[in-house]
């Protein structure tokens, strides 16, 4: 196999969004719906700068695995300023078959309380990050934000939060489940 001498990745930044490099790493995605930072220190070898409203990877005798890490850096960059410009929506669905639990959300702390789960009497309890809004519509939880990443770990500890232990999953199939993945308002994925 041919070894690459110099390898370089460029991704375009639109208007209307600035692109900051901060101490080497630290990429920081300004845009109308949000300001996120993001820590990318694990990426050695690899040089990071910002020309001509473009972000710009480069690399020299890259090997597979780090060709690999420049195409996941540039997807989760592209990710975030296609977020600041227009926010991601994940919705998850509360479901129950005998005891009607709720969810209730809680600002100030950023925790989400799921009640009467299962019956139980003491709630159960997920954090959510920053940079998240989260909204009970109905049966509906909404989580809002410019960041997939802390949208999806946020549905995740929903999710967790409400695993049950020692019960037969197939008959016990009460929890938060994500269902649908939107941008905007255009349906990205979703489970029908």
């Amino acid at each position: 196999m041919v070894k690459i001498a110099f390898f370089k990745e460029e991704l375009e930044i639109p208007d209307g969004v600035k692109v900051l490099l901060e101490g080497g790493h630290h990429i920081r995605v300004k845009g109308p719906n949000g300001d996120i930072t993001k820590d990318f220190s694990h990426i050695t070898g690899i040089k990071v700068t910002i020309k001509d409203n473009k972000v710009v990877f480069s690399t020299n005798f890259p090997k597979s695995g780090t060709l690999a890490l420049i195409k996941t850096v540039v997807s989760i960059i592209n990710n975030l300023i296609i977020g600041v410009q227009t926010n991601y929506k994940y919705v998850s669905k509360i479901a129950y078959s005998h005891f009607p639990c709720s969810v209730r959300v809680d600002e100030k702390n950023q925790t989400i309380f799921i009640e009467n789960f299962l019956g139980e009497r003491a709630p159960r309890k997920a954090k959510y990050p920053n940079n998240v809004k989260v909204e009970v519509k109905g049966d509906d939880v909404y989580f809002i934000g410019p960041d997939k990443e802390a949208l999806g770990q946020s549905a995740a500890n929903v999710k967790r939060a409400c695993r049950i232990r020692k019960k037969d999953p197939r008959v016990f199939q009460d929890g938060v489940y994500l269902y649908r993945k939107q941008l905007g308002e255009d349906i990205v994925w979703e489970i029908t």
